[in-house]
């Protein structure tokens, strides 16, 4: 072990951080291992009092996600746990709320000096413009309520009549604890107003070039398609909050859009939703029923799904759609009716389909859509002109990251060179769709990845702990695979991951048990670890609360709260101790290599144990005086993990190193003999070093005892009854598609 010498600890920048290939690389050419949060949750809801939705222009969200006097304390929390790369969730409403081109210059001084207050941290931050179901307003977060409106929809009366015509899911937004089923917000995708807004702002001129809608140019007044006027606003709002903060050395990129969403784009037929890709639960009306219902018609047969095995949902039942007869237009006329999609028949009294594939139709006669060449990457190139626009002639600080993703649950398209933006950073989202859905983590695990892409049912169940840790392991590597075959050297980081608090009936809660979340937890960062990736936990949430969550849509992910913090207090807890008010944090708080002098190969923490392990790729070096910074590896040691004295460690051979413990560090370098030399073959060799706790004790590693076995023959018996319903199922789809085929040729044959 050495001593003596002295290293700074990194201190992330805009300005010492560069792209090279598939890596971030710091000032010295050291890899940089990014890992941090999104900050956060309480950015997706206005401050205080939040107005009603016919009041949507007074929203307000300065002091989200937390006033500017706690900032300190929460950025050195957050380096405290050495998660120093942050996502700062933003919303397009936030910006321009107001109106079109009416921008809160209050809201953007504010998110200014919240993101200067990171510097003297040394945190990096990239500013993300944040949507869910395209907008608070149609029972999700982003856009501003007025977007709705230019597109005809009814926000009156509170969003009495989006809710009364199926046309929005808004229970969610309205705030407090949801009651009954509360999985039903992502179901607002495929609802009219979400996925009418999606469709309009990504292919209003292809799929609605009638939708005009009057505007300003140059001094002269004139009508311009609907996509044009919403994405000329998007891009003017994002040009305003990159000239508000983009020169700040504590911004290092910008993403472009959470979790886009086509909305009908690519959508085969009117009649029915992918069941692969589209959650479908609860009241779940087709394309047509939902334009059906949302023109003010009360309609049958709407199917209504709930939770089942092993698929994740099954018809239950059926019901009437929009029995008040309220019109989600307000005009009372639907858009897509104009367009010729659809109409209402008075003889029959229900909704006929003209052109059943009509949202398949590129502008290219003949041509089939393609989502991301037709429409997406269009728009990415925009939105660069736009930061090349606001950038130019200014200091910007350093690296400004392009960060950019995928249509949820897919995988990375193909994207040629010319489409991609510069400084390109692949920031996909993965969650275990199983376990965020049924709200329950426990000895079985589920490959939902496989399963939407026809893996046979057995192969994707998991059993055990170390299992789920494969599981976890096998859908991120898949992810960044097929992102390194689609993209080659780009770097990728996971914009968001996590898991809920609530799980399994909101055990952990009642009784502070969290072993389960801890469970997951670990095997998702463990993932993330094995596949040498950098990702942005979902969420931090000071404002967060056990009895409603995150306050928004009846979720609860964040792993810090302030009442948690405060209840802490109140038992006489150390009110100093930044972790007071954390949960999970004995596989959160996890040490790793903040900078790698040489080329990753693999990095793994066995939290049980507290044994770290990092390998790396680096040239031979037979100097045996004080090495340079470039040569040195810096490992991240928590202090609530490894204390002086009460570890044990080991490197490979000519390994020296030297700890830190006030800064919570261990440099590592190497100093090889001319031996070590003239046996390596190379002009480079691989190293290790592994740092452990004795003391810990491991606990079992998870052996099966018999109830397990047990339980897995009971549940390989039922898994195969229930392949046998499934296939049955199928049957039943087959011949229900060939009744509609024969249904729709003879109504065709009577027009």
């Amino acid at each position: 072990m050495s001593k003596g010498n002295e290293f700074p600890p990194t201190q992330l920048s805009s300005s010492t951080i560069s792209i090279q290939g598939k890596d971030f690389v710091d000032e010295h050419g050291r890899v940089l291992h990014l890992r941090g949060a999104n900050v956060g949750g309480a950015s997706k809801v206005p401050s205080h009092p939040a107005p009603k939705i016919h009041d949507h222009k007074e929203s307000s969200y300065v002091g989200r996600p937390f006033p500017l006097e706690e900032a300190d304390e929460h950025w050195r929390r957050l380096k405290s746990w050495g998660l120093t790369f942050i996502r700062v969730n933003v919303t397009w409403e936030a910006i321009e709320h107001g109106g079109p081109g009416v921008y809160d210059e209050e809201y953007l001084a504010y998110l200014r000096s919240l993101l200067e207050s990171m510097k003297s941290h040394g945190l990096v931050a990239y500013v993300a413009i944040h949507q869910d179901v395209w907008s608070r307003y149609s029972g999700g977060s982003g856009a501003p309520g007025w977007t709705l409106e230019v597109a005809g929809f009814d926000l009156s009366n509170d969003g009495e009549a989006l809710a009364l015509s199926g046309a929005a899911f808004l229970d969610g937004i309205r705030g407090g604890r949801l009651d009954g089923e509360r999985g039903l917000w992502p179901t607002g995708y495929q609802k009219l107003a979400a996925a009418s807004m999606n469709t309009l702002f990504w292919g209003g001129e292809t799929f609605a070039p009638s939708l005009t809608v009057p505007t300003t140019i140059n001094g002269k007044k004139k009508s311009v398609n609907i996509q044009s006027f919403l994405q000329d606003a998007f891009l003017g709002a994002f040009e305003k909050l990159v000239e508000a903060v983009g020169n700040l050395q504590t911004v290092m990129g910008f993403e472009l859009m959470n979790e886009p969403h086509p909305g009908f784009i690519g959508l085969s037929s009117i009649h029915e939703w992918n069941y692969n890709t589209d959650l479908h639960l609860g009241s779940f009306p087709s394309p047509l029923q939902s334009f059906s219902m949302g023109a003010g018609h009360s309609t049958p047969k709407v199917p209504v799904y709930t939770r089942s095995f092993p698929f994740p949902t099954r018809v239950s039942g059926y019901t009437t759609g929009n029995p008040s007869s309220a019109s989600a237009w307000s005009s009372g006329s639907c858009i897509w009716e104009r367009e010729g999609v659809w109409r209402w028949s008075d003889v029959k009294g229900q909704a006929v389909a003209l052109q059943e594939d009509y949202f398949t139709k590129s502008k290219k006669k003949g041509e089939k859509v393609d989502f991301y060449k037709d429409h997406y990457f269009p728009f990415v190139r925009k939105w660069e002109e736009v930061i090349e626009r606001a950038s130019k002639g200014k200091a910007t600080g350093g690296l400004k990251a392009r960060m950019v993703e995928a249509v949820p649950n897919e995988f990375c398209p193909e994207w040629e060179e010319s489409s991609r933006p510069s400084s390109m950073v692949y920031a996909p989202h993965w969650y275990d769709l199983n376990a965020l859905f049924k709200k329950q983590f426990g000895f079985m695990t589920v490959n939902v990845q496989g399963l939407s892409r026809g893996m046979f049912v057995l192969r994707a169940l998991y059993f055990g702990k170390e299992a789920a840790k494969a599981n976890y392991a096998k859908q991120i590597k898949t992810l960044v695979l097929e992102a390194r075959l689609k993209l080659g050297p780009v770097p990728v980081v996971f914009g968001e991951c996590g898991v809920p608090m609530d799980l399994n009936k909101e055990y952990a809660l009642k009784t502070g048990d969290w072993h389960w979340q801890e469970r997951a937890v670990d095997a998702l960062i463990s993932a993330m670890e094995g596949a040498l990736v950098g990702f942005n936990l979902w969420t931090y949430n000071p404002s967060n609360k056990d009895d409603v969550g995150d306050n928004w849509n009846a979720e609860n992910f964040s792993w810090y709260s302030d009442h948690n913090r405060s209840t802490a207090s109140k038992k006489n807890e150390d009110s100093q101790d930044l972790d007071a008010g954390g949960r999970l944090l004995n596989v959160i708080v996890r040490p790793y290599a903040v900078a790698t002098a040489g080329t990753l190969v693999s990095m793994s923490y066995d939290h049980e144990a507290g044994h770290f392990t990092h390998r790396w790729r680096s040239p031979l070096r037979p100097d045996t005086t004080t090495p340079e910074t470039k040569e040195v590896t810096e490992i991240f040691l928590p202090r609530r993990v490894y204390q002086e004295g009460q570890i044990e460690f080991s490197a490979s051979v000519g390994g020296r190193l030297q700890f830190d413990w006030p800064n919570e560090r261990l440099w590592v370098w190497f100093e090889d003999s001319p031996q070590t030399i003239y046996e390596t073959k190379t002009p480079d060799k691989v190293r290790r070093v592994d740092v452990w706790v004795p003391a810990r004790s491991r606990r079992s590693e998870g052996e099966w005892k018999t109830w397990h076995y047990v339980l897995a023959a009971l549940i390989l018996i039922f898994t195969l009854w229930a392949t046998y319903a499934a296939q049955k199922m199928e049957w039943a789809k087959d011949r229900r598609a060939m009744e509609l085929m024969k249904r729709w040729e003879a109504e065709a044959s009577a027009r």
